[in-house]
């Protein structure tokens, strides 16, 4: 039974969105084991308004381990003493150096542990994590989030949950603390979240773009990209992109929170998922090609706001930094 007097619940991964689910679990009360073997790599960067800087991360980090939960100075002895382990990784391939091998899950998790992955994965790849996993008496739950570092810090997040059912319902209590009840969804068997996860990234990676172009056709006509918006969003052409991701972020030329790397990973996620269900790629190739093309130029590790910035240099238009205060960027 996962509750917050006895769980102990092992996470790994304390970057942007990691640290920040992370400190919202310790606040409401969760068990926590700590990667203290990561210290020098986990606060060294990753910095977001809860942890703004490497001093910030250090002190919010020793307050942690001052107010209850466990240090672990090797990922054996973290993955042994956790009755759950979350995984908050950049792409599949950490995802498996944190899995297989001496130090990883399979070989020190005890059977019964249950894995909720947080990653935005492959599917592939957790379907064939999330077997290996049960022949250990261990099981993988795919469970990727959306909502950025604003709704991890909120704990508001959005969570496409992935594998057995019934242990999908055992860690809804985990769940619900992470993300706002009402968008945590079951989505079904192993891979189901992931697959879930890249197609809503994909979809958020063309409306952003497609609404960019719209807006730089009508700043070209004379008229204000913040009016447009408003305009498009109380009208068919409404998106997150249109509605917040333009208002609250690009106008102010705030940091969207990921990277043009991540984005592109995955859009090349849902790009093999297209292949291998024979569905037509239309438009996944389109987003590929205009999102990275940063990343072609050798920026994917800026802000994936830097998209939007290539239209402003194309076009000669003006749609970051025309509103609010730049004090907060």
């Amino acid at each position: 039974m996962i509750n917050k007097e006895t769980t102990k619940i092992g996470f790994i991964g304390l970057g942007v969105m990691g640290f920040s689910m992370c400190h919202g679990l310790y606040k409401s009360g969760w068990k926590i084991v700590l990667p203290t073997y990561r210290r020098e790599i986990d606060q060294s960067g990753s910095f977001t308004p809860l942890v703004p800087d490497k001093a910030a991360k250090i002190a919010v980090f020793d307050e942690m381990l001052e107010n209850g939960c466990e240090a672990s100075e090797s990922p054996a002895e973290q993955f042994a003493k956790s009755d759950v382990i979350m995984i908050s990784m950049p792409t599949s391939v950490q995802v498996e150096m944190n899995v297989y091998g001496e130090q990883g899950i399979l070989e020190n998790a005890r059977p019964g542990t249950i894995v909720i992955d947080l990653t935005s994965s492959d599917p592939a790849s957790t379907r064939k994590i999330s077997a290996d996993a049960e022949k250990k008496g261990i099981e993988y739950m795919d469970c990727p989030i959306s909502g950025g570092y604003q709704g991890a810090i909120a704990q508001t997040l959005s969570v496409m949950g992935g594998g057995k059912k019934e242990i999908y319902e055992e860690i809804l209590p985990i769940l619900h603390t992470i993300g706002k009840p009402e968008k945590v969804v079951y989505m079904g068997p192993s891979g189901a979240g992931d697959a879930m996860k890249c197609a809503n990234n994909f979809l958020s990676g063309c409306c952003l773009m497609a609404t960019t172009e719209a807006l730089s056709v009508l700043y070209k006509a004379g008229i204000s990209p913040d009016l447009a918006a408003q305009v498009i969003t109380a009208s068919g052409g409404c998106s997150s992109a249109s509605s917040f991701k333009f208002p609250e972020i690009l106008f102010p030329d705030r940091p969207m929170g990921m990277s043009i790397n991540m984005i592109l990973k995955d859009v090349a996620l849902f790009n093999k998922a297209a292949k291998e269900t024979n569905v037509p790629n239309y438009f996944g190739s389109l987003a590929y090609q205009v999102l990275g093309m940063p990343a072609f130029e050798g920026k994917g590790n800026v802000d994936w706001g830097e998209a939007v910035k290539q239209y402003e240099k194309w076009c000669d238009v003006k749609l970051t930094g025309i509103t609010g205060d730049q004090t907060k960027k």
